[in-house]
């Protein structure tokens, strides 16, 4: 049995300067002919490929011009990972789980209010699980309103995101600029 080869940290394709399913008509660099050959070497040391299969693999990436070229030759022996939930996903259900979460609270304070009523068998004069309610909103709708900026800003677009840390960036630059000389 071979060793396992130890391997580069993320998938196949996220290591090349453009994924190469996508951006197929960008120059290939001599970085992202490393990586497709990596990946030719460990199938071959995995034994998905035979000698001859590896060699003319490995010659195809050499002579690769294009991203789109090292497709065809990677396609087959690359294992596609599971894609990560989207972040607006991932913020939607910690929404989710503050809501329920604020909903049970909720639930067992009326639960508690409604036996004490039941089981003392006088008229309630006084509706108390409106406080402790409040009180557990207030870090839900935190948590809530927290989550889905968070999903927005994730989900928006890379160019916008560099943008919109730039000027942050320069606006505080200027503002300490500003305090340091009067």
């Amino acid at each position: 049995m071979s060793a396992q080869l130890p391997e580069r940290p993320g998938p196949v394709w996220t290591r090349f300067s453009a994924d190469p399913r996508v951006h197929g008509d960008v120059r290939a660099s001599d970085a992202d002919r490393d990586v497709a050959a990596e990946a030719i070497n460990a199938a071959f040391s995995d034994g998905r490929l035979d000698s001859i299969e590896h060699s003319e693999r490995l010659s195809g990436v050499l002579a690769s011009k294009r991203l789109g070229e090292l497709v065809p030759l990677l396609s087959d022996i690359v294992v596609a990972t599971r894609v990560a939930p989207a972040p607006a996903v991932k913020a939607r259900k910690v929404q989710d789980g503050a809501l329920r979460s604020w909903l049970g609270l909720a639930a067992l304070f009326n639960v508690i209010w409604l036996s004490t009523w039941l089981f003392a068998g006088v008229t309630p004069y006084y509706y108390w699980p409106i406080w402790p309610m409040i009180g557990t909103a207030i870090p839900a709708l935190i948590t809530w309103i927290g989550a889905g900026a968070a999903g927005r800003r994730a989900a928006e677009d890379p160019e916008a995101a560099r943008a919109r840390r730039e000027r942050d960036r320069d606006r505080d630059w200027h503002r300490d600029r500003r305090e340091l000389h009067g």
